[in-house]
Protein backbone atom coordinates (compact mmCIF):
# COMPACT_ATOMS: atom_id res chain seq x y z
CA UNK A 1 0.00 0.00 0.00
CA UNK A 2 2.93 2.36 0.63
CA UNK A 3 4.06 2.61 -3.07
CA UNK A 4 0.49 3.37 -4.15
CA UNK A 5 0.22 6.05 -1.48
CA UNK A 6 3.55 7.57 -2.55
CA UNK A 7 2.43 7.66 -6.19
CA UNK A 8 -0.81 9.38 -5.19
CA UNK A 9 1.14 11.93 -3.16
CA UNK A 10 3.50 12.57 -6.07
CA UNK A 11 0.56 13.26 -8.37
CA UNK A 12 -0.81 15.75 -5.86
CA UNK A 13 2.58 17.46 -5.44
CA UNK A 14 3.31 16.24 -1.90
CA UNK A 15 6.77 14.90 -1.02
CA UNK A 16 6.88 11.20 -0.11
CA UNK A 17 9.53 11.83 2.57
CA UNK A 18 7.28 14.38 4.21
CA UNK A 19 4.56 11.77 4.34
CA UNK A 20 6.99 9.20 5.74
CA UNK A 21 8.09 11.57 8.52
CA UNK A 22 4.45 12.34 9.36
CA UNK A 23 4.60 16.00 8.28
CA UNK A 24 1.93 17.76 6.22
CA UNK A 25 3.93 19.57 3.53
CA UNK A 26 0.99 21.86 2.74
CA UNK A 27 0.38 22.93 6.35
CA UNK A 28 0.69 26.76 6.56
CA UNK A 29 1.38 26.44 10.29
CA UNK A 30 4.59 24.53 9.61
CA UNK A 31 7.49 26.84 10.70
CA UNK A 32 9.60 25.43 7.85
CA UNK A 33 7.09 27.02 5.44
CA UNK A 34 7.07 30.44 7.03
CA UNK A 35 4.17 29.63 9.37
CA UNK A 36 3.61 30.76 12.92
CA UNK A 37 4.39 27.59 14.86
CA UNK A 38 3.16 24.03 15.08
CA UNK A 39 5.01 20.83 14.72
CA UNK A 40 8.39 20.53 13.02
CA UNK A 41 9.02 18.42 9.95
CA UNK A 42 10.81 17.89 6.72
CA UNK A 43 10.95 20.83 4.26
CA UNK A 44 10.01 20.06 0.67
CA UNK A 45 9.93 22.34 -2.39
CA UNK A 46 6.36 21.29 -3.15
CA UNK A 47 5.13 22.59 0.19
CA UNK A 48 6.96 25.91 -0.24
CA UNK A 49 5.39 26.45 -3.64
CA UNK A 50 1.92 25.64 -2.34
CA UNK A 51 2.22 27.96 0.68
CA UNK A 52 3.61 30.81 -1.42
CA UNK A 53 0.77 30.41 -3.89
CA UNK A 54 -1.80 30.48 -1.07
CA UNK A 55 -0.24 33.61 0.43
CA UNK A 56 -0.16 35.29 -2.98
CA UNK A 57 -3.81 34.42 -3.60
CA UNK A 58 -4.71 35.74 -0.14
CA UNK A 59 -2.98 39.07 -0.78
CA UNK A 60 -4.61 39.39 -4.23
CA UNK A 61 -8.03 38.71 -2.75
CA UNK A 62 -7.57 41.47 -0.17
CA UNK A 63 -6.62 43.94 -2.91
CA UNK A 64 -9.56 42.93 -5.10
CA UNK A 65 -12.04 43.24 -2.24
CA UNK A 66 -10.89 46.80 -1.58
CA UNK A 67 -11.18 47.77 -5.25
CA UNK A 68 -14.56 46.14 -5.92
CA UNK A 69 -16.72 46.99 -2.98
CA UNK A 70 -20.42 46.33 -2.98
CA UNK A 71 -22.48 49.21 -4.35
CA UNK A 72 -25.83 50.01 -2.80
CA UNK A 73 -28.27 50.62 -5.66
CA UNK A 74 -31.77 51.96 -5.45
CA UNK A 75 -34.12 49.56 -7.20
CA UNK A 76 -37.64 50.56 -8.21
CA UNK A 77 -39.54 47.33 -8.74
CA UNK A 78 -43.20 47.96 -9.50
CA UNK A 79 -44.22 44.29 -9.61
CA UNK A 80 -45.18 44.25 -5.91
CA UNK A 81 -47.46 47.28 -6.35
CA UNK A 82 -49.16 45.63 -9.33
CA UNK A 83 -49.77 42.43 -7.35
CA UNK A 84 -51.16 44.46 -4.46
CA UNK A 85 -53.45 46.30 -6.88
CA UNK A 86 -54.77 43.07 -8.34
CA UNK A 87 -55.50 41.69 -4.87
CA UNK A 88 -57.37 44.84 -3.85
CA UNK A 89 -59.44 44.85 -7.04
CA UNK A 90 -60.28 41.21 -6.40
CA UNK A 91 -61.50 42.08 -2.91
CA UNK A 92 -63.57 45.01 -4.23
CA UNK A 93 -61.74 47.66 -2.19
CA UNK A 94 -61.86 50.37 -4.90
CA UNK A 95 -65.59 50.96 -5.00
CA UNK A 96 -65.30 54.29 -3.19
CA UNK A 97 -62.77 55.83 -5.62
CA UNK A 98 -59.02 56.19 -5.37
CA UNK A 99 -57.44 54.67 -2.25
CA UNK A 100 -55.75 56.87 0.31
CA UNK A 101 -52.06 56.75 1.08
CA UNK A 102 -51.27 56.26 4.75
CA UNK A 103 -49.13 59.15 6.08
CA UNK A 104 -46.64 56.89 7.86
CA UNK A 105 -43.49 55.12 6.60
CA UNK A 106 -45.20 51.72 6.71
CA UNK A 107 -47.67 53.10 4.16
CA UNK A 108 -45.02 52.63 1.48
CA UNK A 109 -45.70 48.88 1.67
CA UNK A 110 -49.26 49.48 0.47
CA UNK A 111 -48.49 51.87 -2.39
CA UNK A 112 -50.17 51.07 -5.69
CA UNK A 113 -49.33 51.86 -9.33
CA UNK A 114 -50.02 55.32 -10.70
CA UNK A 115 -53.24 54.27 -12.43
CA UNK A 116 -54.78 53.50 -9.02
CA UNK A 117 -54.60 57.19 -8.07
CA UNK A 118 -56.27 58.71 -11.12
CA UNK A 119 -58.06 61.28 -8.96
CA UNK A 120 -54.85 62.21 -7.13
CA UNK A 121 -52.26 63.56 -9.59
CA UNK A 122 -50.16 64.87 -6.70
CA UNK A 123 -49.13 61.27 -6.01
CA UNK A 124 -46.96 61.46 -9.13
CA UNK A 125 -44.85 64.52 -8.46
CA UNK A 126 -41.65 62.56 -9.04
CA UNK A 127 -39.18 64.72 -7.18
CA UNK A 128 -37.31 61.95 -5.39
CA UNK A 129 -33.86 61.47 -6.89
CA UNK A 130 -33.16 57.81 -7.63
CA UNK A 131 -30.07 57.38 -9.79
CA UNK A 132 -27.73 59.07 -12.26
CA UNK A 133 -26.34 57.15 -15.23
CA UNK A 134 -23.34 58.35 -17.22
CA UNK A 135 -21.44 56.82 -20.12
CA UNK A 136 -17.76 56.00 -19.66
CA UNK A 137 -16.97 58.36 -22.57
CA UNK A 138 -18.86 61.43 -21.48
CA UNK A 139 -20.92 63.29 -24.06
CA UNK A 140 -24.23 65.14 -24.20
CA UNK A 141 -27.42 63.06 -24.13
CA UNK A 142 -29.86 64.52 -26.67
CA UNK A 143 -32.80 62.08 -26.78
CA UNK A 144 -34.27 59.20 -24.81
CA UNK A 145 -37.17 56.76 -24.98
CA UNK A 146 -38.36 53.80 -22.91
CA UNK A 147 -38.45 50.46 -24.67
CA UNK A 148 -41.83 48.74 -25.05
CA UNK A 149 -42.89 47.49 -21.66
CA UNK A 150 -40.52 49.80 -19.81
CA UNK A 151 -37.83 47.21 -19.09
CA UNK A 152 -35.03 49.45 -20.40
CA UNK A 153 -34.29 53.05 -21.27
CA UNK A 154 -32.69 53.93 -24.60
CA UNK A 155 -30.66 57.14 -24.90
CA UNK A 156 -29.12 58.83 -27.93
CA UNK A 157 -25.82 60.67 -27.45
CA UNK A 158 -23.80 63.38 -29.13
CA UNK A 159 -21.33 60.70 -30.26
CA UNK A 160 -24.06 58.99 -32.32
CA UNK A 161 -24.33 56.03 -29.94
CA UNK A 162 -27.35 54.28 -28.45
CA UNK A 163 -26.97 53.37 -24.77
CA UNK A 164 -29.29 50.91 -23.07
CA UNK A 165 -29.95 51.25 -19.33
CA UNK A 166 -31.82 48.86 -17.08
CA UNK A 167 -35.24 50.22 -16.15
CA UNK A 168 -35.26 48.74 -12.64
CA UNK A 169 -31.65 48.89 -11.39
CA UNK A 170 -30.63 51.73 -13.79
CA UNK A 171 -27.27 50.13 -14.53
CA UNK A 172 -25.53 50.02 -17.90
CA UNK A 173 -26.46 47.17 -20.23
CA UNK A 174 -25.05 47.79 -23.71
CA UNK A 175 -23.97 50.44 -26.19
CA UNK A 176 -23.97 50.46 -30.01
CA UNK A 177 -22.78 52.89 -32.66
CA UNK A 178 -26.09 53.85 -34.27
CA UNK A 179 -25.28 57.02 -36.26
CA UNK A 180 -22.16 58.71 -37.53
CA UNK A 181 -23.47 62.07 -36.34
CA UNK A 182 -25.14 63.17 -33.06
CA UNK A 183 -28.53 61.56 -32.43
CA UNK A 184 -31.20 64.25 -32.08
CA UNK A 185 -34.53 62.40 -31.99
CA UNK A 186 -36.08 58.94 -31.62
CA UNK A 187 -39.63 57.61 -31.57
CA UNK A 188 -41.31 54.20 -31.15
CA UNK A 189 -44.32 53.16 -33.20
CA UNK A 190 -47.62 52.79 -31.37
CA UNK A 191 -47.59 49.01 -31.94
CA UNK A 192 -44.11 48.99 -30.32
CA UNK A 193 -42.50 47.00 -33.14
CA UNK A 194 -40.25 49.65 -34.69
CA UNK A 195 -38.03 52.53 -33.67
CA UNK A 196 -36.94 55.43 -35.87
CA UNK A 197 -34.15 57.88 -35.11
CA UNK A 198 -32.80 61.06 -36.69
CA UNK A 199 -29.38 62.68 -36.52
CA UNK A 200 -27.60 65.95 -37.18
CA UNK A 201 -26.84 65.05 -40.79
CA UNK A 202 -30.51 64.67 -41.74
CA UNK A 203 -30.46 60.85 -41.79
CA UNK A 204 -33.40 58.76 -40.56
CA UNK A 205 -32.91 55.10 -39.63
CA UNK A 206 -35.29 52.23 -38.83
CA UNK A 207 -34.56 49.83 -35.96
CA UNK A 208 -36.15 46.62 -34.73
CA UNK A 209 -36.94 45.92 -31.08
CA UNK A 210 -33.58 44.14 -30.80
CA UNK A 211 -31.82 47.29 -32.07
CA UNK A 212 -30.88 45.81 -35.43
CA UNK A 213 -30.75 48.37 -38.22
CA UNK A 214 -33.49 47.62 -40.74
CA UNK A 215 -33.45 50.62 -43.09
CA UNK A 216 -31.76 53.95 -43.66
CA UNK A 217 -32.91 57.14 -45.40
CA UNK A 218 -29.60 58.98 -45.89
CA UNK A 219 -30.89 62.33 -47.22
CA UNK A 220 -34.22 62.67 -45.46
CA UNK A 221 -33.47 66.35 -44.65
CA UNK A 222 -30.76 68.78 -45.54
CA UNK A 223 -30.11 69.61 -41.89
CA UNK A 224 -30.65 68.16 -38.42
CA UNK A 225 -33.80 66.10 -37.77
CA UNK A 226 -35.19 67.69 -34.60
CA UNK A 227 -38.34 65.66 -33.98
CA UNK A 228 -40.29 62.62 -35.18
CA UNK A 229 -43.91 61.59 -34.66
CA UNK A 230 -46.05 58.65 -35.86
CA UNK A 231 -49.64 58.68 -37.07
CA UNK A 232 -52.22 56.72 -35.04
CA UNK A 233 -52.06 53.84 -37.57
CA UNK A 234 -48.22 53.82 -37.74
CA UNK A 235 -48.48 53.83 -41.55
CA UNK A 236 -47.13 57.40 -41.76
CA UNK A 237 -44.77 59.52 -39.72
CA UNK A 238 -43.78 63.19 -39.68
CA UNK A 239 -40.32 64.67 -39.31
CA UNK A 240 -39.28 68.24 -38.53
CA UNK A 241 -35.90 69.68 -39.37
CA UNK A 242 -33.72 72.75 -39.13
CA UNK A 243 -34.18 73.17 -42.89
CA UNK A 244 -37.57 74.84 -42.04
CA UNK A 245 -39.63 71.93 -43.47
CA UNK A 246 -41.94 69.25 -42.14
CA UNK A 247 -42.16 66.06 -44.18
CA UNK A 248 -44.81 63.35 -44.19
CA UNK A 249 -43.36 59.91 -44.89
CA UNK A 250 -44.77 56.55 -45.90
CA UNK A 251 -43.28 54.28 -43.24
CA UNK A 252 -43.33 51.09 -45.32
CA UNK A 253 -41.69 52.50 -48.43
CA UNK A 254 -39.61 55.20 -46.77
CA UNK A 255 -40.67 57.83 -49.32
CA UNK A 256 -41.88 61.40 -48.90
CA UNK A 257 -45.59 61.94 -49.47
CA UNK A 258 -45.86 65.62 -48.54
CA UNK A 259 -43.39 68.40 -47.84
CA UNK A 260 -44.93 71.07 -45.61
CA UNK A 261 -43.24 74.41 -46.13
CA UNK A 262 -44.34 77.62 -44.48
CA UNK A 263 -42.28 78.16 -41.34
CA UNK A 264 -39.92 81.11 -41.32
CA UNK A 265 -37.24 79.39 -39.25
CA UNK A 266 -35.93 76.08 -37.94
CA UNK A 267 -38.64 73.57 -37.07
CA UNK A 268 -38.01 72.56 -33.46
CA UNK A 269 -40.88 70.15 -32.84
CA UNK A 270 -43.58 68.14 -34.57
CA UNK A 271 -46.45 66.10 -33.13
CA UNK A 272 -49.17 64.03 -34.82
CA UNK A 273 -52.69 64.13 -33.39
CA UNK A 274 -53.38 60.96 -31.34
CA UNK A 275 -56.65 60.21 -33.17
CA UNK A 276 -56.97 62.29 -36.34
CA UNK A 277 -55.09 63.32 -39.48
CA UNK A 278 -53.69 66.53 -38.00
CA UNK A 279 -50.05 67.51 -37.53
CA UNK A 280 -48.80 70.33 -35.30
CA UNK A 281 -45.35 71.89 -35.67
CA UNK A 282 -43.47 74.65 -33.88
CA UNK A 283 -40.63 76.77 -35.14
CA UNK A 284 -38.12 79.51 -34.57
CA UNK A 285 -40.65 81.97 -36.01
CA UNK A 286 -42.63 81.85 -32.72
CA UNK A 287 -45.63 80.19 -34.36
CA UNK A 288 -47.45 76.86 -34.08
CA UNK A 289 -48.92 75.58 -37.33
CA UNK A 290 -51.60 72.95 -37.85
CA UNK A 291 -51.29 70.95 -41.06
CA UNK A 292 -53.44 68.59 -43.09
CA UNK A 293 -51.04 65.71 -43.84
CA UNK A 294 -53.13 64.51 -46.81
CA UNK A 295 -53.25 67.74 -48.80
CA UNK A 296 -50.14 69.36 -47.31
CA UNK A 297 -51.98 72.62 -46.58
CA UNK A 298 -51.62 74.76 -43.47
CA UNK A 299 -54.97 74.92 -41.70
CA UNK A 300 -54.24 77.62 -39.13
CA UNK A 301 -51.55 79.40 -37.13
CA UNK A 302 -51.53 79.66 -33.34
CA UNK A 303 -49.93 82.84 -32.04
CA UNK A 304 -49.11 83.31 -28.38
CA UNK A 305 -45.40 82.97 -27.79
CA UNK A 306 -42.99 85.86 -28.17
CA UNK A 307 -39.89 83.82 -28.96
CA UNK A 308 -38.76 80.51 -30.43
CA UNK A 309 -41.17 77.67 -29.64
CA UNK A 310 -38.82 74.86 -28.59
CA UNK A 311 -41.21 71.92 -28.11
CA UNK A 312 -44.84 70.88 -28.25
CA UNK A 313 -46.94 67.80 -27.57
CA UNK A 314 -50.57 66.72 -27.97
CA UNK A 315 -52.51 65.61 -24.94
CA UNK A 316 -53.94 62.12 -25.26
CA UNK A 317 -57.48 63.58 -25.14
CA UNK A 318 -56.76 65.19 -28.53
CA UNK A 319 -58.03 68.63 -27.49
CA UNK A 320 -54.96 70.33 -26.01
CA UNK A 321 -51.61 71.29 -27.49
CA UNK A 322 -48.90 71.98 -24.91
CA UNK A 323 -46.01 74.18 -26.04
CA UNK A 324 -42.89 75.62 -24.41
CA UNK A 325 -40.78 78.50 -25.68
CA UNK A 326 -37.74 80.60 -25.02
CA UNK A 327 -39.94 83.31 -23.50
CA UNK A 328 -39.94 81.13 -20.33
CA UNK A 329 -43.62 80.30 -20.63
CA UNK A 330 -45.75 77.24 -21.35
CA UNK A 331 -49.14 77.46 -23.06
CA UNK A 332 -52.03 75.13 -23.67
CA UNK A 333 -54.15 75.75 -26.77
CA UNK A 334 -57.61 74.21 -27.06
CA UNK A 335 -58.24 73.37 -30.71
CA UNK A 336 -62.00 73.05 -30.16
CA UNK A 337 -62.18 76.82 -29.66
CA UNK A 338 -58.90 77.64 -31.45
CA UNK A 339 -57.81 79.78 -28.54
CA UNK A 340 -55.37 79.78 -25.68
CA UNK A 341 -56.52 77.83 -22.65
CA UNK A 342 -53.88 78.71 -20.04
CA UNK A 343 -50.41 80.22 -19.63
CA UNK A 344 -47.88 78.85 -17.15
CA UNK A 345 -44.86 80.78 -15.90
CA UNK A 346 -42.32 79.54 -13.40
CA UNK A 347 -39.19 78.60 -15.30
CA UNK A 348 -36.28 80.99 -14.86
CA UNK A 349 -34.75 80.18 -18.24
CA UNK A 350 -35.79 78.92 -21.67
CA UNK A 351 -38.05 75.88 -21.74
CA UNK A 352 -36.27 73.09 -23.58
CA UNK A 353 -38.48 70.01 -23.06
CA UNK A 354 -41.91 68.92 -21.83
CA UNK A 355 -43.92 65.75 -21.40
CA UNK A 356 -47.48 64.69 -20.50
CA UNK A 357 -48.03 62.03 -17.87
CA UNK A 358 -49.20 58.69 -19.34
CA UNK A 359 -51.93 58.19 -16.71
CA UNK A 360 -53.00 61.60 -15.35
CA UNK A 361 -54.49 63.59 -18.19
CA UNK A 362 -53.90 67.02 -16.67
CA UNK A 363 -50.37 66.48 -15.30
CA UNK A 364 -47.31 67.53 -17.30
CA UNK A 365 -43.63 68.23 -16.67
CA UNK A 366 -41.31 70.85 -18.11
CA UNK A 367 -37.53 71.11 -18.24
CA UNK A 368 -35.59 74.35 -18.46
CA UNK A 369 -32.30 75.59 -19.83
CA UNK A 370 -31.05 76.03 -16.25
CA UNK A 371 -31.56 72.32 -15.52
CA UNK A 372 -34.73 72.67 -13.45
CA UNK A 373 -37.72 70.30 -13.65
CA UNK A 374 -41.21 71.58 -12.77
CA UNK A 375 -44.50 69.73 -12.36
CA UNK A 376 -47.78 71.36 -13.43
CA UNK A 377 -51.52 70.77 -13.49
CA UNK A 378 -53.46 72.02 -16.50
CA UNK A 379 -56.06 73.67 -14.26
CA UNK A 380 -53.53 75.65 -12.19
CA UNK A 381 -51.13 78.28 -13.61
CA UNK A 382 -48.72 77.79 -10.66
CA UNK A 383 -46.32 74.85 -10.64
CA UNK A 384 -47.14 72.22 -8.03
CA UNK A 385 -43.65 70.79 -7.42
CA UNK A 386 -40.13 71.49 -8.60
CA UNK A 387 -36.57 70.24 -8.61
CA UNK A 388 -34.29 73.21 -9.09
CA UNK A 389 -30.86 72.34 -10.48
CA UNK A 390 -31.93 68.81 -11.34
CA UNK A 391 -29.25 69.03 -14.03
CA UNK A 392 -26.29 71.33 -14.39
CA UNK A 393 -27.32 72.51 -17.87
CA UNK A 394 -30.34 72.34 -20.21
CA UNK A 395 -32.73 69.42 -19.85
CA UNK A 396 -32.68 68.10 -23.41
CA UNK A 397 -35.37 65.44 -23.08
CA UNK A 398 -37.66 63.64 -20.65
CA UNK A 399 -39.76 60.49 -20.81
CA UNK A 400 -42.20 58.85 -18.40
CA UNK A 401 -42.07 55.15 -17.72
CA UNK A 402 -45.19 53.49 -19.24
CA UNK A 403 -46.38 52.72 -15.70
CA UNK A 404 -46.01 56.38 -14.72
CA UNK A 405 -44.00 55.81 -11.54
CA UNK A 406 -40.58 56.93 -12.87
CA UNK A 407 -39.49 59.76 -15.12
CA UNK A 408 -36.11 59.90 -16.86
CA UNK A 409 -34.41 63.13 -17.89
CA UNK A 410 -31.35 63.71 -20.05
CA UNK A 411 -29.18 66.77 -20.36
CA UNK A 412 -26.14 68.38 -21.91
CA UNK A 413 -24.31 67.72 -18.63
CA UNK A 414 -23.59 64.20 -19.99
CA UNK A 415 -25.96 62.45 -17.61
CA UNK A 416 -29.30 60.67 -17.52
CA UNK A 417 -31.20 60.88 -14.24
CA UNK A 418 -34.12 58.92 -12.88
CA UNK A 419 -36.75 60.40 -10.53
CA UNK A 420 -39.31 58.43 -8.54
CA UNK A 421 -42.38 59.03 -6.43
CA UNK A 422 -41.92 60.25 -2.90
CA UNK A 423 -43.00 57.70 -0.33
CA UNK A 424 -45.06 58.21 2.82
CA UNK A 425 -42.81 59.30 5.67
CA UNK A 426 -40.15 60.93 3.46
CA UNK A 427 -38.87 64.13 5.00
CA UNK A 428 -38.58 67.46 3.24
CA UNK A 429 -35.00 66.76 2.27
CA UNK A 430 -33.07 63.65 1.23
CA UNK A 431 -30.69 62.01 3.66
CA UNK A 432 -27.69 64.23 4.45
CA UNK A 433 -25.17 61.74 3.03
CA UNK A 434 -26.41 62.43 -0.49
CA UNK A 435 -25.40 66.07 -0.16
CA UNK A 436 -21.75 65.08 0.18
CA UNK A 437 -21.74 63.16 -3.10
CA UNK A 438 -22.07 64.15 -6.72
CA UNK A 439 -25.46 62.51 -7.10
CA UNK A 440 -27.44 65.68 -6.59
CA UNK A 441 -26.30 69.33 -6.81
CA UNK A 442 -27.43 71.31 -3.78
CA UNK A 443 -27.03 74.77 -5.27
CA UNK A 444 -30.37 76.52 -5.30
CA UNK A 445 -32.23 73.83 -3.36
CA UNK A 446 -32.67 75.92 -0.19
CA UNK A 447 -30.90 73.35 1.97
CA UNK A 448 -31.20 74.23 5.67
CA UNK A 449 -27.97 75.42 7.22
CA UNK A 450 -28.06 72.58 9.72
CA UNK A 451 -27.75 70.14 6.81
CA UNK A 452 -25.02 71.93 4.88
CA UNK A 453 -21.77 70.03 4.45
CA UNK A 454 -19.51 70.88 7.34
CA UNK A 455 -22.31 72.39 9.41
CA UNK A 456 -24.76 69.53 9.73
CA UNK A 457 -26.19 68.67 13.09
CA UNK A 458 -25.42 65.28 14.62
CA UNK A 459 -28.89 63.91 14.23
CA UNK A 460 -29.36 65.20 10.69
CA UNK A 461 -32.96 66.16 11.53
CA UNK A 462 -34.58 69.07 9.76
CA UNK A 463 -36.02 71.59 12.24
CA UNK A 464 -39.76 71.22 12.43
CA UNK A 465 -39.98 67.86 10.66
CA UNK A 466 -38.04 65.51 12.93
CA UNK A 467 -38.71 64.47 16.53
CA UNK A 468 -38.16 67.13 19.17
CA UNK A 469 -34.98 66.86 21.17
CA UNK A 470 -36.21 68.87 24.13
CA UNK A 471 -39.24 70.46 25.70
CA UNK A 472 -42.55 68.99 26.73
CA UNK A 473 -45.09 67.38 24.54
CA UNK A 474 -45.00 64.71 21.81
CA UNK A 475 -43.51 65.32 18.35
CA UNK A 476 -45.71 67.43 16.09
CA UNK A 477 -47.21 65.46 13.14
CA UNK A 478 -46.46 66.68 9.58
CA UNK A 479 -48.87 69.21 8.03
CA UNK A 480 -51.94 67.97 6.19
CA UNK A 481 -51.45 67.45 2.47
CA UNK A 482 -54.70 67.88 0.55
CA UNK A 483 -55.53 65.36 -2.11
CA UNK A 484 -53.40 62.43 -0.91
CA UNK A 485 -55.12 61.38 2.28
CA UNK A 486 -54.83 62.76 5.77
CA UNK A 487 -51.42 64.16 6.64
CA UNK A 488 -49.75 62.43 3.70
CA UNK A 489 -46.09 63.13 3.16
CA UNK A 490 -46.34 62.57 -0.60
CA UNK A 491 -45.59 66.22 -1.38
CA UNK A 492 -42.53 66.63 0.84
CA UNK A 493 -40.39 67.33 -2.19
CA UNK A 494 -37.39 69.39 -3.07
CA UNK A 495 -38.62 72.96 -2.97
CA UNK A 496 -42.02 71.62 -3.92
CA UNK A 497 -43.71 74.98 -4.21
CA UNK A 498 -46.35 73.97 -1.66
CA UNK A 499 -44.74 75.93 1.10
CA UNK A 500 -41.52 75.65 3.04
CA UNK A 501 -41.20 73.18 5.94
CA UNK A 502 -42.79 74.37 9.18
CA UNK A 503 -40.53 76.01 11.71
CA UNK A 504 -39.94 74.60 15.20
CA UNK A 505 -41.87 77.31 16.98
CA UNK A 506 -44.93 77.44 14.73
CA UNK A 507 -48.23 76.34 16.29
Amino acid sequence: ALPRLERACAVRGVGSLALAWGVDAMDPWNPQHGGHGGYGGYRTPYGNQMVLAQQRDRRTKVVDDSLHRAVNRRILDYSATVINQMLQYERGQFEGGSPLVKPVPVGALEMLPANSYRDVPSSNYNTKFVHVSTNKIKCSVNALAWTPGGRRLLTGCQSGEFTLWNGMCFNFETIIQAHQKPVQSMQWTHNENWLISGDDEGTIQYWTTTLNKAKQIPTAHRESVRDLSFSPSDAKFASGSDDTTVKIWDFGEGKVEQQLSGHGGDVKGVSWHPKSALVASCSKDSMIKLWDPKSGKCLTNLHGHKSTVMCLDWNRNGHWILSGARDQSLKIFDIRMMKQFQTYKGQNKDITSLCWHPVHEDLFVSGGYDGSVLYWLASNPVHQAEVRNAHETAVRGMAWHPMGHVIATCSHDNSTKFWGRTRPGDTYREKPKYEETSYMPTVGLNVPQSLQVGGRSKGGVIPGLGPRTGGAGPPRPPPRQPGVGANSAIAYTYNSGMGSPPSRGSP
